[in-house]
């Protein structure tokens, strides 16, 4: 085969196989989803049927999520020092390279770093407060 013509057909191949795959797992996280409903109403009808109590419902099915709805500040914590130590890194980087005016857009995910890990300062006062009004 001609190597012009394989060159056409190497994008080609993989951004078809790039979509088949991304729609093979969506199909099947649906199937699996599915595949739960399916049992989880299959044991209400049984309990139902019987007088016993109704079992709980799993955790984060269907959109459910019986965990907090907001972040927690360690994920923040992660994150913001993530993206604070990328954003110093990437400005660093091109500065050396030699681009001083690209320079300042590493600057940007280290900003972002900078606005989580406050975000995470201000989530974890309110945790503690939280935390000790229970006790």
């Amino acid at each position: 085969m001609n190597p012009e013509v394989i060159a056409v057909f190497i994008p080609i191949v993989a951004i078809t196989l790039g979509i088949g795959i991304a729609m093979l797992a969506i199909w099947s996280e649906h199937k699996r989803k599915a595949q739960l409903l399916e049992q989880n109403h299959r044991e209400r009808m049984h309990a139902i049927e019987k007088g016993l109590p109704l079992p709980e419902l799993p955790p984060n099915l269907v959109g459910m999520n019986n965990g907090p709805a907001t972040a927690s500040a360690a994920k923040s914590l992660r994150s913001g020092i993530m993206l604070t130590l990328i954003g110093i890194l990437l400005f660093v980087a091109i500065n050396v390279a030699g681009g001083k005016e690209g320079a300042l857009f590493g600057l940007i995910p280290a900003a972002v770093g900078i606005a989580n890990l406050v975000y995470a300062a201000i989530q974890w006062k309110k945790e503690q407060r939280e935390e000790s009004k229970t006790r």
